[in-house]
């Protein structure tokens, strides 16, 4: 497994490996499995270029996830005159905005926590200021213009437990700053980029932003 990511990337995996050492012991003696197959190829990275090959470059950019979580890093993702931009965990940060202007897809996280939440458990405060609001969210998507606009990576933060994210609340919040193509993130939704963007829900039906 090929993994890139900040520094501490190559310790976690050579840490994972002694976690599982005998579970991968016994598989290769009971099994016969290849012990290559468990092996990683760890890099820890900087901001800047961290993969260019067969015409994909993935740019690591830092980004503000708090004082005391650094560093954290969004990527950027080009390929045949195409930009995807992944903010990462993050506060806002115009360095996204300026890294996803005229990006055909745009994937950012947002953070909803309800005031009482706030009041009730201080530690909420915590983990709204490393996150970003819908409103400033909007403000990211209005100023980079991307063809589409993502939630992923929702924090969302009820007195009383949802099944299911409240996407419209989310939604209006964030047109409050931004007008455009705009879509809440699901597991398995899928992407298409060519001229235009589309977007495919976990069955494969269309999305509409």
């Amino acid at each position: 497994m090929k993994l890139y990511g900040p520094k501490g990337t190559v310790a976690m995996t050579e840490n994972l490996t002694k976690a599982f050492a005998d579970d991968i012991r016994i598989r290769i003696d009971d099994e016969h499995l290849d012990p290559v197959a468990v092996t990683f190829a760890a890099k820890d990275i900087e901001a800047g270029v961290i993969y260019d090959n067969n015409g994909v470059k993935v740019t690591a950019i830092e980004v503000n996830h708090g004082e005391k979580i650094k560093p954290s890093f969004g990527y950027v993702v080009e390929y045949g005159g195409h930009k995807i931009v992944l903010s990462g965990d993050t506060k806002y940060d115009e360095r996204i905005a300026t890294a996803a202007e005229g990006a055909d897809l745009l994937i950012h996280e947002v953070a909803v926590i309800e005031p009482e939440v706030l009041f009730k458990n201080p530690v909420y405060k915590d983990i709204q200021a490393h996150h970003t609001a819908p409103e400033e969210a909007g403000r990211i998507f209005a100023s980079a213009k991307p063809k589409l606009a993502v939630y992923s990576h929702i924090v969302f933060g009820t007195v009383k437990p949802v099944p299911e994210i409240p996407e419209e609340t989310l939604i209006l919040r964030t047109r409050t700053a931004y007008k455009g193509p705009l879509l809440v993130g699901r597991d398995m939704m899928s992407f298409r980029i060519g001229d235009r963007v589309e977007a495919y829900g976990p069955d494969g039906a269309k999305l509409d932003p």
